[in-house]
């Protein structure tokens, strides 16, 4: 028999804990005074005792009161009478006492140390079955949080053991579990809590160290000696700390999960207002708030309740439950009696957010939210300002005209706030509620969130790019979402460029020179390779092979996202020689505009809003024999926009990724596969998502998952810039006062007239200044005065390009047939499959040393990979020409065995290093920008022997100045503009001290400056 005991390893300490914070310790001797029936979970004489006494009633009226929510107990489903009796517990019971009405409390709320607070061990009740809990937690006698408490040392015992003793309360003693608020489970080594009933992988740790500081807390007495505690200096708040080891990581996991958790005044919290019953397809299912989510709404009350700020950024990763965060803190808001009734706005930017956002309101039955319908049902919301929660797109806001509410207890929580919420859209939201508290939740955050939701702190200096965060890592340790594995899959290709050239000269040989640029900006080379007949056909059996062998097996479903509706149909043909036409669907949207082959083409996968729905319900179930019988055998989903956002599947496992996405759009996509899964009747649990690559975007990835909102640098001094705004746009306006602005020809004409007469080049300057003004100062609500103003110059400057720039000349016809050439002249050679997953990141090359492969196969691997990021980088960066050059160069030694394979890779190994340090190559080499660091290396490329460093890095940084001065908004739409720049360029290179370069007259070096230029500094 071991030494170690559940008692004194476990159960001893945690309750020595809590009698430090707040929770009287009390025996079975000591409860038995009480005369409890085992049969009946609840202490009754303490919950009579202490109603009489919060209500000011007699305990006559109070015993009444307790049988009425005691009534609850009997109802014969355990669910709904824990729902039904903690709704009764929190809110009341309306008592008609000598013919008028009271409402009875059971918890006092507002002084929660006029409750009774006990913590007791081996709490017995007698059910079906006798259940003996090792810890109970008791307010006013309603036992609320049982704990269960295993040994760390005892073999096969840890607190997932506590877990399943909690999964048969329902039955064994179902009044105990209509009591319970949630459960904890805790082993000497770490705690658990959840709700009795769900699967380990819903029990939680809290890792929070805040302290609830609402009402008076005994950790915070001098003479408390159970932790250390500290006020935050940054944002003020009070925090905890338990042991850690010597690196930082905590020690007593269990012990900062008890005091986290369990201190009276959160327990109340969590019991109060971050508890939901979801009800989905005829289930019920109770959620508990995780640690982040409840820290999330408890910082954003704080700030409106407070009113010394009026914003701030959520930042919690995809996955990490956003939209259940916006429920609790909504309802949190609703309850404050500080706020008097408010309105909040839940505001999004797509239809189907708001429906999902809507939905899971509707599934918790939230009191008092419903979605806004139309502008004419907003319109009466702002005009009779009614309290409750409205679920709107912001787009609606831009048609409500001079309408406001000026109220302050209005509080707007903004989804997905990465997006479109930050044109003339936001600028009519606040404009419309001035007064309005604002939160942008968002899990991808670009700078453009921090600066317009940011807090400056004026007198500090300081900003706070964020009021509350969860990470990626956060949400992977937490087992919220689950880590992503990835695998390459790439194809080498053969494109016969001599046939391509010769082709492409006789297809545009009567074009001039800037319609030739237009062709080629329609013909999306890239977009041929991918879509390239060949390559589909050998992917399509990838994927196939890849399905049934992997993923089939355990029931698990998948996404293809192509790179657009073509490529959708063109891997949907293929893969009906390998599924039935029931296993696979297309989600992409319906087109207005399409004709001809393309309409032809799309018209079988187009589908209304029901059929969408109903397939994507179908595709998060899981296949079974019942579902085959109504018709359900979906198991592949097919997009190419759709679905990479908002989408919750936890089903889906992998994703085959064949389009370049980047940034946030590609983080948002691969999240569709990290959402947890566990299945009851199979035992399926989910390890990992899976993602499939066969483009290669890892280096995004990368970027995106480094992402640190501080490096954004400094906020822009908006206010200033809003002054000088009206000048600015007044100057740019000035030819066009005298036009009575309207639409109608003659007001066209006008406008062509005027811009017939006046300096072209002055105009583009003012414009470029207008547009660079807006973008810095959007969506501030003083630019809604300029707004009409401003669109009339947008519209002027749209006349402009259209009469004095753009070519009258049909691309579309040549680029085709430049398409089908490309496809013709190039050739898949080879497909090796899936390497084994891995994850490119900076630990890459660690990593692949653990991978169990020969020398010669890990340095394939690398070639392969070195050459994925290459392709992906040297249309944009003539650096990348030099690698791979040196990489050729190492292939050929390995073909030839002429260098021994392990210095081959360790070659390969420094050349993968420096690849992935490339990024910070200008910055480390002394360049402004990216654009003059590639100016420099194009002419190095160039020089051979004779390059003179100096003389290139000056001609490089004249260049670049030349070209910012010279550009504006969408140039690199007016082929003249270019050959302008271009002119700019070779003035330069005449210039005496520059003659020795040779860049005049050498046209291909010439072609290649202009590409970098048009790669570098173009502006949408």
């Amino acid at each position: 028999m071991g030494h170690l005991s559940e008692l004194k390893g476990v159960e001893k300490p945690v309750t020595e804990w809590l009698s430090k914070m707040g929770w009287s310790f009390k025996s079975n001797e000591d409860l038995k005074t009480y005369e409890r029936p085992f049969s009946k979970p609840i202490i009754e004489q303490i919950l009579v005792e202490k109603t009489a006494l919060i209500n000011n009633i007699s305990e006559e009226v109070a015993q009444h009161a307790v049988e009425m929510l005691m009534q609850n107990l009997n109802n014969p489903i355990p669910i709904l009478g824990n729902e039904a009796f903690l709704d009764k517990l929190v809110s009341g019971v309306t008592l008609s006492v000598k013919d008028k009405d009271i409402d009875v409390l059971f918890i006092d709320f507002e002084n929660i140390w006029e409750n009774d607070f006990i913590v007791t061990n081996q709490f017995w009740v007698q059910g079906y079955k006798m259940v003996k809990t090792d810890i109970v937690l008791l307010v006013n006698g309603v036992p609320l949080v049982p704990i269960e408490a295993k040994q760390r040392a005892r073999k096969g015992t840890n607190w997932m053991e506590g877990v399943r003793q909690f999964s048969t309360y329902d039955q064994r003693a179902d009044k105990l579990y209509m009591c319970h608020c949630f459960g904890v489970a805790c082993n000497g080594r770490i705690t658990k809590y959840g709700v009795p009933g769900a699967s380990s992988s819903y029990f939680n740790e809290w890792k929070n160290t805040l302290l609830d500081v609402s009402q008076p807390n005994p950790i915070l007495e001098p003479t408390n000696d159970l932790c250390p505690t500290y006020q935050d200096k940054k944002d003020g708040f009070w925090n905890f700390d338990v042991d850690r080891l010597p690196n930082g990581e905590v020690l007593e996991r269990m012990k900062l999960g008890i005091i986290g958790l369990l201190q009276p005044a959160r327990v109340l919290d969590i019991l109060k207002h971050f508890l939901v019953f979801e009800r989905e397809e005829g289930k019920i299912v109770k959620k508990v708030a995780r640690y982040q989510q409840l820290r999330a709404a408890n910082k954003i009350a704080d700030r409106v309740i407070k009113g010394d700020l009026d914003q701030g950024v959520i930042w919690h990763t995809q996955g990490s439950g956003k939209s259940l965060t916006m429920l609790y803190t909504a309802y949190k808001l609703r309850q404050s009696k500080e706020l008097k009734d408010p309105t909040i706005y839940i505001v999004v930017d797509r239809k189907d957010l708001r429906e999902q956002i809507g939905g899971t309101f509707d599934d918790c039955e939230f009191p008092n939210a419903r979605p806004v319908n139309n502008i004419g049902d907003l319109k009466h919301i702002i005009k009779t300002s009614p309290s409750g929660v409205f679920i709107t797109t912001v787009q609606k806001f831009d048609e409500l005209g001079d309408r406001q509410d000026l109220r302050d207890n209005v509080i707007v929580l903004i989804d997905e706030a990465h997006r479109t919420q930050y044109g003339n859209y936001q600028m009519e939201l606040q404009a419309v509620l001035p007064n309005a508290k604002r939160f942008a939740f968002t899990g991808t955050p670009i700078p453009k969130t921090h600066q317009e939701f940011g807090i400056v702190d004026q007198e500090k200096g300081k900003h706070e790019y964020y009021l509350d965060k969860y990470s990626i890592q956060d949400a992977i340790d937490d087992g919220a979402t689950k880590p992503i594995r990835y695998t390459f899959g790439p194809t080498e290709w053969f494109l016969d460029k001599e046939k391509l050239k010769e082709g492409y000269e006789e297809i545009t040989a009567e074009l001039t020179e800037d319609e030739k640029k237009a062709v080629e900006r329609r013909v999306s080379a890239w977009k041929v390779f991918l879509k390239h007949p060949d390559r589909v056909e050998t992917l399509a059996k990838d994927i196939a092979t890849d399905f049934k062998e992997m993923l089939e097996p355990q029931g698990y479903k998948a996404q293809i996202v192509a790179c657009d509706k073509e490529a959708c149909v063109l891997y949907y043909n293929e893969l009906m020689n390998y599924f039935d036409r029931s296993e696979v669907a297309i989600i992409f949207s319906t087109g207005h505009y399409e004709e001809g082959e393309k309409y032809e083409l799309y018209k079988d996968h187009y589908k209304e809003d029901k059929e969408r729905k109903k397939l994507i319900k179908q595709f998060k179930k899981r296949i079974t024999e019942e579902e085959q019988k109504m018709g359900n055998n979906l198991k592949i989903f097919i997009v190419c926009n759709m679905l990479l956002t908002g989408f919750d599947a936890p089903i889906e496992q992998t994703m085959y990724l064949d389009s370049p996405l980047r940034d946030h759009n590609l983080l948002q996509a691969v999240a569709r596969t990290n959402r947890p899964y566990d299945d009851k009747v199979t035992k399926l649990s989910k390890e990992f998502g899976r993602i499939v690559d066969y483009v290669g975007v890892f280096q995004n990835y990368k970027e995106a998952l480094n992402y640190d909102p501080e490096d954004i640098g400094e906020f822009e001094d908006v206010e200033s810039l809003v002054k000088t705004f009206p000048k600015v746009l007044d100057e740019a306006f000035k030819p066009f006062n005298n036009i009575k602005l309207e639409d109608s020809y003659e007001c066209t004409m006008a406008i062509v007239r005027k811009l017939s007469e006046i300096d072209h080049g002055k105009f583009e300057n003012d414009f470029r200044e207008v547009i660079q003004l807006w973008e810095s100062i959007s969506p501030h609500p003083a630019l809604r005065e300029s707004k009409i103003k401003y669109l009339w110059l947008n519209e002027i400057y749209e006349i402009y390009l259209e009469e004095f720039k753009r070519l009258d000349f049909d691309a579309e016809i040549y680029a085709a047939k430049t398409r089908k050439l490309i496809q013709e002249t190039s050739k898949l050679l080879n497909f090796k499959g899936h390497l084994p997953e891995i994850s490119i990141d900076s630990d890459y090359l660690n990593k692949l040393k653990e991978i169990k492969l020969d020398p010669s196969d890990k340095a394939e691997k690398i070639i392969r990979d070195i050459e994925t990021v290459i392709r992906k980088n040297e249309v944009n960066s003539a650096v990348y020409v030099e690698f791979q050059n040196r990489l050729d160069d190492l292939i050929k030694q390995k073909q030839e065995e002429s260098l021994a394979i392990e210095e081959i890779l360790n070659q390969l190994g420094g050349l993968y290093s420096e690849l992935d340090d490339i990024a910070s190559l200008p910055e480390r080499m002394g360049f402004p920008d990216k654009g003059s660091f590639e100016f420099f290396t194009i002419i190095k490329n160039n020089s051979g022997e004779s390059f003179n460093e100096e003389l290139v890095r000056e001609f490089s940084f004249e260049a670049a100045e030349k070209i910012k001065a010279k550009i504006y908004n969408g140039w690199q739409e007016v082929p003249r503009e270019f050959d302008r720049l271009k002119y700019e360029i070779l003035l330069l290179s005449v210039n005496p001290k520059f003659e020795e370069l040779k860049i005049d007259g050498n046209d291909e070096l010439m072609e290649q400056i202009m590409k970098a230029v048009l790669q570098n500094y173009k502006l949408s």
